[in-house]
């Protein structure tokens, strides 16, 4: 169908705008605006009438048009019946969301739009009529014109892969949605008090975690709505970590972006239990990243044996310098997998104390169950501290004294 046979058709449905006959045929010529080419389009079949061409369509669509030639009454514009006056509301939108996002800070965003079913409809109807090998979806067009709105408003700019601010208007329900893009921040903590856990937990059991110890700060600094912790693995409840533990704090619905994390961090420290450093903003991509890094970790182990254990009889512990076979031990069966792991003790230190006891430290592969490796568990550890001696073994004390290979995580920056 040529170019003025399909404009024709657009225009016998009743008045349309200039954005909805423009539309199209938006995939020809490049320079313009959709609006701009149907006020061509328009002038054009215009033109014909005014050639004497006989062409019925509804009047409405010339209204201040001046012919020269054919003395034609025009009638006042009406609602565009493909999209009922959407694009008239450009400006009324624009100024809902600038109301919205008062008080956040961002650097890009991106426009969504939820369309009424009923425009969808009309659209589609009518693509059926006339075709869609020009054409461009209103969704589309809209998003693009409110955005460059936006831009000259807020002074910032469109970003479609990850955009600081997502801004969802709801066309049928007159509403503006914020989707604020978390902020991360990757730092490192120590654990200096035993008795807590990494994050807190549902139950109630413990009063504290580290979480909790370590969010405040930040919340209040990014003016965040809430927080997720995501660690680098955890220690025991009741173990020290004295080497330093990755972790990235994302701060959900920030209102600010532009953290001072010198503040943050002298803040936290003030608290007895934790001490935390190396913070840095990072992408929210990094998170699976630090999840999947699987570090060799260093312990230091205080082991209470059954019976005393000569000087020489020591030198047996260089047996678990070896690959173990762990079945998911006893005390964490009830929320993990029952299943059999190889883990790799890589080097192995000691050094008798007095009262039975012995302190190790031991370089083991990620996911090694340190006290395990000591008592045996009732043999779903082999081998073991405990089934090397022949005689029941306890760790008494754990402490995770260095986490290794920081160095895999390539957008840390010292």
């Amino acid at each position: 169908m040529e170019i003025c046979k399909r404009v024709v058709k657009i225009l016998e449905k009743g008045y349309v705008c200039n954005n909805c006959l423009g539309r199209h045929f938006a995939q020809l010529l490049t320079g313009m605006s959709n609006e701009e080419r149907g006020r061509i389009l328009r002038k054009f079949v215009a033109m014909e009438i005014d050639a004497g061409k006989d062409i019925d369509i509804d009047k409405s669509n010339f209204a201040g048009v001046e012919f020269r030639k054919r003395d034609i009454e025009t009638n006042e514009e009406s609602e565009c019946v493909v999209c009922e006056g959407l694009f008239d509301e450009l400006g009324d939108w624009c100024g809902k969301i600038m109301r919205n996002l008062q008080g956040y800070e961002f650097k890009n965003f991106l426009i969504g739009t939820r369309l009424p079913d009923k425009l969808v409809k009309r659209e589609e109807e009518l693509w059926e009529d006339v075709g869609i090998e020009y054409c461009e979806e209103m969704k589309a067009e809209f998003n693009r014109e409110l955005g460059k709105r936006l831009e000259e408003k807020t002074k910032k700019v469109v970003e479609f892969e990850l955009p600081e601010m997502q801004v969802l208007v709801d066309v049928e329900k007159d509403e503006v949605e914020l989707n604020v893009n978390s902020v991360c921040v990757y730092g490192e903590y120590q654990k200096t008090e035993r008795g807590i856990p990494q994050t807190e937990w549902p139950s109630g059991k413990y009063e504290i975690s580290l979480e909790e110890i370590i969010a405040p700060a930040f919340l209040r600094e990014a003016d965040s709505a809430d927080e997720k912790f995501h660690g680098a693995g955890r220690e025991d409840i009741d173990a020290l970590c004295k080497g330093w533990r990755p972790f990235i704090l994302e701060l959900l619905g920030p209102k600010k972006r532009k953290l001072d994390l010198d503040k943050i961090k002298e803040e936290v420290n003030k608290n007895r239990e934790v001490n935390i450093r190396n913070l840095q903003t990072v992408g929210r991509d990094k998170i699976g990243e630090l999840k999947a890094w699987q570090p060799d970790k260093s312990y230091r182990a205080l082991v209470e044996m059954e019976k005393d254990v000569d000087e020489e009889d020591l030198e047996k512990l260089k047996k678990l310098e070896t690959t173990l076979t762990q079945r998911t031990p006893q005390r964490v069966e009830h929320r993990r997998a029952d299943r059999y792991r190889k883990r790799r003790v890589k080097d192995i230190h000691w050094e008798k104390r007095k009262d039975r006891k012995i302190e190790i430290v031991v370089k083991a592969e990620a996911g090694t169950y340190i006290k395990e490796m000591i008592s045996g568990d009732g043999g779903r550890t082999v081998p073991s501290v405990a089934s090397i001696f022949g005689m029941d073994a306890e760790c008494i004390e754990l402490d995770v004294i260095e986490i290794h290979g920081k160095d895999d995580l390539a957008f840390i920056t010292e």
